[in-house]
């Protein structure tokens, strides 16, 4: 009882501090200016790295098997507007074996072909897809878990641009990290949690530090932190958040969501269901959270499906299983309401900009903008101001490093100020825009990859720019 205590202490001073984190960002005093209103969407919209996802299985046996560009960048504007895939990679014929060339030059092919058509990938792999006996070994030895790892890790560090985050996989059936022959099944001492770590810390080393590594449940972080130091095992705050730390890496993903009073599981195995549970509210503001359901009961209600998703902060879900769930709400409206608030939603309030701007000055820009959807944007995103002169279509582009969106959390009201010297611009007319483009170099310039607002009359998809005003520069 001690070390909950504790925790809930932490957790309640954790707490307090991300309010007045946030507080610092949604006071800004309105200034005086040219004051632009927008209208809210009720649209269903297909943005990089939040949704539903589908989950596409790559075996050892089917190497042909690939990903279709073309299919990815269609399901953009399929009902579900669906912009992310779980592949899952089975490595089932190489348990005591390299992964053949011909495997890697498929883990290849698949990441060209979600940047071609405009996708990315939460990406798992394990060894087998059972827990019948019949099936054992479940997985593979850590010795050959660990040079498996080796080999990705190319790939995974070429192709993180297009990796959104990664399940840690490898240990159990379906990478769940339960039913194992290779590791301690149902691990009480600390020492029988060393090989996972073990797992776990060669997975963070194969990703840049940019990507974050997502665990089953809650207690196997808790448990983690308790085991190098953090013994009050507290959750994330917004000091801590993405920075380049094994506790701001490591996200979760629940795949018996709303499965039982438990989660079937997921809550309540290695601490109590209440601290696993406050853990994963508060962790998940700045971690990735998604997965899928697996059971149809009482708790599987859409009312109570939506208000866990916010709870926890879900960013993406499968879209097909299980189909008893998914089905039911579908028919009751609950998956539209999904489709619309799975990851961020970001809606502009309004607008103020700088009166009578004149080249060679400083512009101001002053936003007021609401995140309705269940969680931030977890992964680093630029953040611009486009300035296009409508005489000569030159463009203007002043990076924003200030402000960053992954701490604009959901149900909040976000205000802030963009800044931009115009030294090179000329008098003259300008479309102003808002631009939330993807950092990475090869993504940066694709419009499928910049973040749409909520908002009617914004979205400009030949760029990927938000249309804030038509204003004159004198």
């Amino acid at each position: 009882m001690k070390k909950i205590f504790i925790h809930y202490s932490l957790f309640i001073i954790a707490f307090a501090f991300s309010m007045a984190m946030t507080a610092c960002n949604t006071t800004e005093p309105e200034p005086q200016g040219t004051t632009i209103t927008f209208t809210p969407s009720d649209s269903v919209i297909a943005n990089p790295e939040r949704g539903v996802f589908a989950q596409i299985y790559y075996t050892s046996k089917d190497l042909d098997a690939r990903a279709n560009p073309t299919v990815i960048n269609n399901n953009r504007s399929t009902s579900n507007k669906m912009t992310i895939y779980l592949h899952s990679y089975y490595l089932t014929d190489y348990m005591e074996s390299d992964i053949p060339q011909a495997f890697l030059d498929r883990l290849e092919t698949n990441m060209n072909a979600l940047r071609e058509g405009g996708g990315k990938a939460v990406i798992r792999f394990s060894y087998k897809s059972s827990m019948d006996s019949k099936d054992k070994p479940w997985d593979a030895s850590p010795q050959w878990i660990h040079r498996h790892i080796d080999q990705l890790t190319p790939y995974l560090q070429k192709h993180a641009d297009v990796i959104m985050c990664m399940q840690c996989g490898f240990i159990g059936s379906w990478g769940e990290w339960y039913y194992t022959s290779g590791f301690k099944m149902n691990p009480t001492k600390d020492a029988d949690f060393v090989p996972r770590w073990e797992v776990l810390e060669h997975v963070l080393r194969a990703l840049p530090e940019t990507r974050q590594v997502a665990l089953r449940t809650p207690g196997y972080k808790m448990r983690y932190l308790a085991m190098h130091g953090d013994t009050t095992m507290s959750p994330l705050n917004a000091s801590e958040a993405f920075q380049p730390t094994v506790k701001a890496r490591l996200a979760g993903h629940n795949d018996c969501f709303v499965s039982s009073s438990n989660d079937v599981g997921t809550f309540g195995v290695t601490y109590s269901a209440a601290a696993e549970r406050a853990f994963w509210a508060e962790d998940t503001k700045y971690m990735f959270m998604g997965g899928e359901t697996c059971e149809k009961c009482s708790f599987s209600n859409g009312a109570n499906a939506l208000s866990e998703m916010e709870k926890y902060h879900w960013t993406y879900i499968n879209r097909d299983y299980r189909e008893t769930v998914t089905n039911m709400w579908r028919k009751d409206g609950t998956m539209t309401e999904m489709l619309k608030r799975l990851g961020y939603r970001l809606v502009l309030d309004k607008a103020i900009l700088t009166p009578q701007p004149k080249a060679g000055e400083d512009f101001k820009a002053y936003f007021v903008l609401n995140n309705v959807g269940f969680a931030a944007p977890i992964n680093k995103r630029d953040l611009e101001l486009v300035f296009v002169n409508l005489s000569s279509g030159k463009k203007h582009i002043f990076p924003q490093t200030a402000v960053d969106p992954r701490f604009w959390l959901p149900g909040e009201e976000h205000r802030f100020t963009l800044t931009a010297r115009l030294n090179d611009l000329t008098p003259g007319k300008y479309k102003l825009y808002l631009n939330l483009p993807d950092p990475y170099p090869t993504l940066h310039n694709d419009p499928r990859y910049s973040i749409r607002l909520a908002n009617e009359n914004v979205w400009e998809e030949k760029t990927g720019y938000n249309y804030i005003a038509t204003i004159t520069i004198e």
